[in-house]
């Protein structure tokens, strides 16, 4: 019976494609015979039409076309399931141009695992708008993970108002892609429905569903309220507080201003950042003032903090608004505006400091002072010199300030000085002598030293004037005595300037404008431009494809304002340098230092993860097994880097970075061994500008440093991680320091109970005091981690 079926078959594929026309009468009538056996004749007309030997393809692509109906569906889909991809591909061009079936139907064969599900979406796509979008999403659940991102895609091109509910029923799967699914297509919708599931998807767990359901919400005017995106700017995810900046903008609420205040007061660095990026765009002189009125009866740190941020991030519109409150009525306000001029070297802000000498207040005269000789402008010195015969803290910050900006010529004002009553007067005045001095006027001023050695009756005024004296003579011996004295300094000063001063590729392309760059858009024919990840007070971050290394890559823009200080580019190319030269599992790897469109940029690797620090802010323990597996690979990464030489002096958990599979990764190397003279922790009033929290304390006492000063910083950072606080804290930095110096933190275990003696007494010793009481290496404390790990591995 099977062969008279199969010759029966053969014989009417044989006469139908005899003839010529199938429209006509003969050919309908052979049709509806070819039609009786469709279950023999279909998967011989496909293994016709795939195998393209000797026949007519627009044939066999019309005469099977003609017999896709709802009652050969089924036949279709057991050739889509044979297995054969030749056959698969064949029937997909009949099922994709066909419009006798329900396509509908294909949704059942979703479920069917024999049937590739590329191929079935291929068709779903083509069909289109007479999809039943309510059946794929239902059915979206038995896709590979690879494929649902294209059933999505095709949702997103045929949903209806109508699947906002069943959309929204899902937006809470515990599947982390079928939640971005969800976020992506609701993102189409202006409607109220799905703007209130977006908020809620805006608190999700996973990041890149935060980032949709912000990037939709955005798209619709009215949406997103200013209290969620002020909320927004605390995401651990700096993308996100990027993108909330944005949205803040543009937004132009009257309410920017009252957010604002409690974003400067934030603990965190990133979130002040962001409110300070808020305030380059949208603020003036009226609205910088209400801020700090608003801040002046915080507590001094925070002050400090909201000032410091001001003056690193702010830009040429915040930079304005402050040199204008210079001349506030207001005590506190000059002041907090002579802070911020301090931390600004902006030539624009020149002619205000110089109105600033003749405040009422001696704070902002001084600060004034050393305003001006950080910006290095010698046209300052006539309207400093007057400032001389005031107090004695006056003079002796003009005289610091001479330093930078006197020459020879302001020698004789500073010698009268010497009688001076005052002791800190007649000091400085000895310093800045040695500095100004010449060869012409050495050997006067050598006797205006030992002059004033022995008039002066204090033991410290005397010895500093020998010191003078002797360093005077050291700077103009004879040329054969300095040439032999010379050659006996390590030459490591000017190996560093050789390597800072070297020449710096430069890849060609048009001037960059970072704020302008769009995702796609290519940077010097190599990198392709994905997206902003942050800005930060020195440079711009972004992910981008480098189409020479074939993978996703971090640039980080050095500031163009950043780029005229030659200190900051030497400190921008020496963490290439030094960074560039660790490579290990557990240290962000740095590739290149280049010139890119008019900026410095270093391409480094990208590492999607969260920093240590959004988790220990929650001043919550964290787990021992978590804690012990962070430190060990800080200790592994470490160890790496000592072996070259190279010290971070800049651990903190805002530098380590970990992503979901536990990985940890340290960044910033370099960054710290860069620090120039002029990169001090505290300027002379105590502004603190920096974090004390895990200095050594040979680094507070501006002692020599080695591995072990790492070894310090890692046990500040594991006792944090153990006991959910810091171990020093303090009314405020100058505090923190001072304990670091005196030690004894209270012992890890009475701070957290689960914490055993021995592992307590391991931590105190990662902190001890003294250098030597320490493990000496990051090795050492590698080993004797691990007994602790045994019984608390990840």
């Amino acid at each position: 019976m099977s062969l008279f079926r199969d010759f029966r078959t053969e014989r009417r594929i044989a006469q139908m494609l005899a003839i010529k026309q199938t429209s006509s009468v003969e050919g309908v009538q052979a049709l509806q015979k070819l039609r009786e056996c469709a279950g023999e004749a279909i998967p011989r007309l496909v293994r016709l039409l795939a195998s393209g030997d000797g026949v007519n393809k627009a044939q066999l692509v019309q005469i099977l076309t003609r017999l896709l109906d709802d009652d050969t569906l089924p036949h279709f889909h057991r050739v889509l399931a044979a297995g054969d991809p030749r056959l698969a591909q064949a029937a997909v061009e009949i099922l994709r141009g066909g419009r006798g079936y329900d396509p509908n139907h294909l949704l059942d064969f979703l479920a069917d695992p024999a049937v590739p599900k590329a191929a079935l979406l291929d068709i779903l796509s083509a069909q289109g708008k007479l999809l039943d979008a309510a059946g794929i999403l239902r059915q979206i659940s038995y896709l590979d993970p690879s494929e649902r991102n294209v059933a999505f895609r095709l949702l997103s091109e045929i949903a209806e108002p109508s699947l906002i509910p069943e959309l929204v029923s899902r937006a809470n799967a515990k599947d982390l892609q079928i939640r971005q699914g969800v976020a992506r297509v609701l993102g189409r919708f202006d409607h109220p429905m799905a703007h209130e599931a977006l908020r809620h998807l805006l608190d999700d767990p996973g990041k890149t569903v935060r980032q949709l359901a912000l990037e939709a919400l955005a798209t619709h005017p009215g949406a997103l309220d200013i209290e969620t995106l002020f909320r927004l700017l605390r995401d651990s995810d700096l993308s996100i507080q990027g993108r909330a900046v944005d949205a803040i903008i543009q937004m132009h609420d009257p309410e920017t201003l009252t957010y604002l205040i409690d974003v400067l007061r934030d603990e965190s660095e990133y979130v002040r950042r962001a409110g300070v990026e808020i305030l380059n765009e949208t603020g003036d002189t009226t609205s910088i003032k209400t801020l700090l009125r608003a801040i002046r009866d915080d507590d001094w740190w925070v002050r400090a903090r909201a000032a410091d941020a001001l003056a690193r991030i702010g830009g040429s519109r915040v930079i304005q608004a402050v040199v204008l409150l210079l001349r506030d009525e207001d005590e506190f306000i000059r002041r907090a505006a002579v802070e911020i001029m301090n931390s600004i070297k902006d030539e624009a802000s020149f002619r205000h400091l110089i109105d600033a000498l003749a405040d009422s207040d001696w704070w902002v005269r001084e600060r004034a002072v050393d305003a001006l000789a950080k910006l290095g402008n010698k046209a300052a010195v006539p309207a400093l010199l007057p400032l001389l015969e005031r107090d004695d803290a006056t003079a002796v910050a003009v005289l610091r300030a001479l330093m930078r900006l006197g020459g020879p010529e302001q020698i004789g004002v500073v010698s009268a000085l010497l009688n001076r009553p005052e002791p800190s007067v007649r000091s400085e005045a000895m310093l800045v002598l040695v500095e100004l001095a010449d060869a012409e006027r050495a050997t006067a001023i050598h006797g205006l030293l030992d002059k004033a050695a022995r008039a002066a009756p204090e033991d410290e005024v005397r010895d500093l004037a020998r010191d003078c004296a002797t360093r005077l003579g050291e700077r103009f011996a004879a040329p054969g005595a300095a040439a032999e004295s010379y050659a006996r300094i390590p030459a490591g000063d000017e190996a560093d300037a050789d390597e800072s001063e070297s020449e710096v590729p430069v890849i060609d392309g048009p001037p960059i404008k970072l704020k302008l760059l769009r995702a796609g858009e290519l940077l010097g024919e190599r990198y392709r431009h994905i997206r902003r990840i942050g800005r930060g007070a020195f440079g711009t971050v972004t992910l981008a494809e480098d189409l020479v290394r074939g993978e996703e890559v971090i640039l980080k823009f050095l500031h163009p304002q950043m780029a005229v200080d030659d200190n900051m580019v030497r400190r921008f190319q020496r963490e290439h340098h030094f960074a560039k030269r660790i490579e290990h599992r557990n240290v962000i790897r740095i590739y290149d230092f280049f010139m890119l469109g008019g900026l410095y940029v270093i391409s480094m690797e990208y590492f999607p993860s969260t920093a240590l620090s959004a988790e220990v802010k929650a001043h919550v323990p964290l787990s021992l097994e978590r804690g012990l597996h962070i430190a060990h690979e800080v200790a592994a990464g470490m160890t790496a880097a000592h072996a070259i030489g190279i010290v971070h002096r800049d651990l903190k958990p805002g530098n380590i970075l970990t992503n979901e599979h536990n990985l940890v990764k340290i960044v910033d190397f370099g960054v710290a061994a860069a620090v120039d003279s002029a990169d001090t922790r505290l300027t002379r009033t105590g502004l603190l500008v920096g974090t004390p929290r895990y200095m050594a304390p040979e680094q507070v006492l501006g002692k020599s440093i080695d591995a072990r000063t790492d070894v310090y910083s890692l046990g500040v950072i594991l006792y944090e991680m153990l006991a959910g606080a810091s171990p020093y804290s303090g009314e405020d930095n100058v505090a923190v320091m001072y304990q670091h110096v005196q030690g004894g933190a209270t012992p890890l275990h009475e701070r957290n109970p689960d914490i055993s003696r021995t592992l307590s007494a391991f931590v105190t010793r990662m902190m001890a005091v003294e250098p030597d009481k320490r493990f000496r290496s990051m090795s050492e404390v590698r080993r004797t981690l691990e007994p602790f790990m045994h019984d608390h591995r990840l």
